[in-house]
């Protein structure tokens, strides 16, 4: 009771700037996920886990042997992150449900009254939604490495909380918030229904897992192929510099445009790089006529890679190095050069000599201005027309 009229009392709607203080709080919901989930791997996931796994009249012996020893490991981790993605995107619902920027992302800028970006308060309740995903992400990072079950995928997995991490801290701090909570949403949505199918897997219901895959694939390519680029990165790179004071904010604007947009268009690149193999594993599934195959629901990147190999005998690798350009029109007349440099290492065979079968990383980013063209018709048409262009070429290199 104490703590409910605690939180009651808490003002959610009182408007303050972010400010390096609110990530105080940061360290003790670091400390509060495995203290949740120690207790609810303990006293609810492992029976939960028991009878679906293993079934209502499971033998004590079978729970002891490694294979169901290593389901049930599995379906906690799920039931875990199928829990924090649910409350997530409930906690994120909650925040933005009233909110104009909702449902015209003219005001992820704009408002109320005559704030206007990066000079915008923002709701206590939209930080505490920022400060429960970074606790989480950051957290994540340690149970990776000393808690959860060591997958081919670790290499992968790590990148993409790392990089997490980094990207809802600094959105907070360049006041992109709004546009952040947004994109939380977006991608919990996906992860309920990937969790809900390993699970469904892990306890041999085949029919809900393949029917679960078939929403995560829809949620997928809705929410992350056409709702992200096509609503979020315009409004990033376009409709901001729009509204934004060119005058107040001739230093830091431009730093924040830029540095945000290019973590929000590397983004886009993974969710592209993931859906390939998205993709080949639901056209698997469409051969297998629905049934679910463990590799499918862990999006394993282990298929082979037709393009190039090389092959010496003992094992075959191949490296791609893929690079990302974007050319950024900004309303002073500039043109920055963005450069991401992104490398893919397959290494099929890794298993027997003890690494990952796939490396992923950002080698190199670089933003570089390269012209004037303040009083050039053509390229300013090219500014009205678009705010940003991509360019993304392969390199494909082949070692022993």
């Amino acid at each position: 009771m104490a703590l409910e009229a605690f939180v009651s009392s808490i003002d959610w709607e009182l408007e303050s700037y972010p400010a390096y203080e609110d990530f105080l709080v940061l360290p003790f919901l670091v400390l509060f996920f495995p203290c949740v989930r120690f207790f609810l791997d303990r006293f609810v996931f492992e029976k939960v886990a028991s009878r679906f796994v293993l079934g209502s009249k499971f033998e004590k012996v079978d729970s002891e042997t490694e294979e169901g020893r290593k389901k049930i490991r599995k379906f906690k981790e799920s039931a875990w992150k199928c829990l924090y993605f649910l409350s997530g995107e409930l906690l994120s619902l909650y925040v933005t449900y009233n909110e104009p920027w909702l449902k015209d992302t003219r005001y992820f800028w704009e408002g109320p009254g005559d704030q206007i970006w990066p000079d915008q308060k923002i709701k206590l309740k939209l930080k505490a939604s920022y400060m429960f995903a970074a606790g989480f992400y950051t957290y994540s990072i340690f149970a990776l490495m000393f808690w959860e079950t060591k997958r081919s995928d670790f290499g992968v997995s790590m990148s993409h909380h790392v990089a997490t991490v980094v990207l809802i801290i600094l959105s907070y701090i360049f006041r992109f918030a709004r546009v952040g909570s947004v994109v939380l949403a977006i991608h919990d949505a996906s992860d309920i229904f990937l969790e809900i199918g390993k699970m469904s897997k892990y306890s041999g219901y085949e029919q809900i897992a393949g029917f679960s895959f078939l929403l995560f694939v829809a949620s997928w390519i809705i929410l992350r192929l056409i709702y992200y680029p096509f609503w979020i990165l315009r409004s990033t790179s376009y409709e901001v510099v729009l509204s934004l004071n060119k005058e107040k904010h001739k230093f830091e604007g431009p730093i924040y445009y830029y540095v945000f947009n290019t973590l929000l268009f590397s983004l886009l690149v993974l969710h592209i790089f993931w859906w390939v193999l998205i993709y080949r594993m639901l056209v698997k599934q469409i051969h297998l006529r629905g049934h679910i195959t463990d590799d499918i629901l862990k999006v394993k990147k282990n298929m082979k890679i037709d393009l190039m190999e090389f092959s010496d005998g003992r094992f075959k690798a191949v490296w791609i190095q893929l690079e990302l350009i974007v050319l950024s029109f900004y309303p002073e007349y500039l043109v920055y050069e963005i450069r991401i440099t992104m490398t893919f290492f397959f290494f099929p065979e890794a298993a027997e000599y003890g690494f990952n079968k796939i490396y992923f990383g950002i080698g190199d980013v670089g933003i570089q201005n390269f012209v004037n063209f303040k009083y050039n018709v053509i390229y300013w048409w090219i500014w009205k027309c678009s705010s940003s262009l991509i360019l993304v070429y392969l390199k494909i290199v082949t070692f022993n």
